[in-house]
């Protein structure tokens, strides 16, 4: 699963227009930036269902707005968007937003407090089945106080909403009720929200183009008349594209294409700290995975994480055991309880019974469109033939993928790369029993209550150290595999200036 944070990733940067007269490098309005997407869409649902992934997120943070903003790495500081400003009342248990005035969604209709609060409580609704209602269980009642004041009060304390609202996985991107009420179930496919660009079409498996909002509530922005993403799931062919000067930038390339890529001139290459893990995830739902002894076996002591980060990333990446990647301020380093010790895991897995007569055989679920993906998912295979384990790899489509491991869960392993994370907070989307993004089948209650008692401390260090503490017990239990950190590499040509990576 591609699912990334990308925050305000909005495509408002500038496009640097030449002729052949040399004039001078200047920023100009106008014109068509063209973007290549490794998958096709999924779904433009703005949180309001199950997980979209990697490149859906890349259209709909052009589309939405969230009340709240956060600036790139590595500041990360929390900013308005649509709201102004924002008031922590009774000691973090109530949150008032001042809400920007005037404010239209592309169908017209008026954003505001009551427009907010629809988006609130229909992300809490149950049958929404919104894979980010477990970040906002807390709050207890969502009023419209008067067309611009928006008050959350909350069942307890939280100093983390202010976070979850600006950083993770945009917050709630507000959505226009009016789109909901007008298209019923394929609202999905006339998203309108009020940001910089309008959906205008989407012909599956070739491109999405979206046009500029003329009423965008930020003055001077957005740059751009046109954002085209074209999909090319091959990224040789996206690489050839690029440097033919067919499309302006790739939203995302495996390592092979970025170390060819950084040496051609006008080319630039950006990425940015280790914040995603590349991950070979487990599911509980299926045997042996609901016995921990076959989890360490699998995902623990049978893994060679330092061949996979020198093999797979070419040096670029680190080993990783900890739920969170080594670029996350709240990572804790847990790569010695997990060396890779092939005789350990084999006496687990003859505790099991399973041994050279009787292997344990399962499938490694991965997708077909980043060639790194399927260099890891083969040395694991590779590995884990050294265990006695039979190995077979599955690759499909991206949005198969997703469907198999987001909707259904049907896999035994998922070899992929994960969310950008600003802290394990952002992670605990995927703790909670029956959640809809429980993907892993997860059931421990006291991870929950870890969970729940880091939402509730307002002092930073108290966090860290329950940070610390859910780090430990999902590598304990072996949850979580992660096996390496995950650098995310994006090129674009010199036309395209002002563009930052937030991952």
């Amino acid at each position: 699963m591609q699912t990334r944070r990308l925050m305000v990733c909005r495509l408002v940067m500038i496009l640097v227009l030449w002729s052949g007269l040399g004039w001078a490098q200047q920023p100009r309005h106008g014109g068509t930036l063209r973007i290549a997407l490794s998958g096709d869409l999924t779904f433009l649902n703005a949180n309001q269902g199950p997980a979209p992934g990697y490149e859906t997120f890349w259209i709909w943070n052009n589309i939405f707005n969230s009340l709240l903003s956060m600036t790139p790495p590595p500041e990360l500081k929390i900013i308005p968007a649509l709201a102004t400003s924002w008031d922590v009342l009774d000691e973090g248990k109530t949150y008032v937003f001042h809400l920007v005035e005037g404010v239209k969604f592309h169908d017209g209709t008026d954003f505001d407090a009551e427009a907010a609060k629809w988006n609130f409580e229909r992300i809490l609704t149950p049958d929404v089945k919104s894979w980010v209602r477990t970040y906002y269980e807390e709050i207890d009642t969502v009023e419209a106080v008067d067309t611009y004041t928006l008050r959350v009060r909350l069942k307890e304390p939280s100093g983390a909403l202010p976070t979850i609202l600006a950083g993770y996985f945009q917050g709630i991107p507000m959505a226009s009720p009016k789109s909901f009420a007008t298209h019923d179930k394929e609202w999905v496919h006339h998203p309108a929200g009020t940001g910089p660009y309008m959906f205008k079409e989407w012909v599956p498996g070739k491109h999405i183009i979206l046009e500029k909002n003329p009423t965008y509530f930020k003055p001077g922005l957005p740059y751009l008349d046109t954002v085209e993403f074209r999909v090319m799931k091959d990224p040789l062919t996206a690489s050839a594209a690029l440097r033919a000067g067919e499309v302006d930038l790739i939203a995302r390339m495996p390592i092979q294409q970025a170390l060819v890529l950084e040496k051609m001139p006008g080319i630039t290459v950006l990425t940015g700290p280790a914040m995603a893990p590349t991950v070979a995830l487990l599911n509980m739902r299926v045997k042996p995975f609901d016995d921990v002894r076959a989890r360490r076996a699998v995902g623990g002591y049978g893994l060679d994480r330092v061949e996979i980060a020198k093999v797979a990333f070419h040096g670029r990446s680190k080993p990783l055991v900890s739920v969170l990647a080594q670029g996350v301020p709240d990572a804790i380093d847990l790569n010695e309880m997990y060396p890779y010790n092939p005789e350990e895991a084999k006496r687990l897995l003859k505790e099991l019974g399973y041994d050279a007569q009787h292997p344990l055989q399962f499938t490694i679920l991965v997708s077909n469109h980043d060639s790194t993906l399927a260099d890891v998912a083969a040395l694991v295979k590779t590995q884990l033939a050294k265990i006695g384990v039979e190995a077979k790899i599955q690759l499909m489509d991206l949005t198969a993928v997703i469907d198999r491991f987001v909707v259904k869960h049907d896999f035994d392993m998922h070899v992929s790369s994960f969310a950008d994370l600003l802290d394990i907070n952002m992670r605990s989307v995927s703790f909670f029993k029956g959640a809809q993004a429980d993907y892993l089948g997860m059931d421990d209650p006291k991870l929950e209550e870890l969970v729940r008692q880091w939402r509730r401390s307002l002092e930073p260090s108290g966090r860290l150290a329950i940070s610390a503490d859910i780090q430990r017990l999902l590598a304990e239990q072996m949850y979580w595999v992660n096996v390496a950190g995950y650098p995310f590499f994006r090129a674009h040509t010199g036309k395209v200036k002002g563009f930052p990576f937030y991952g």
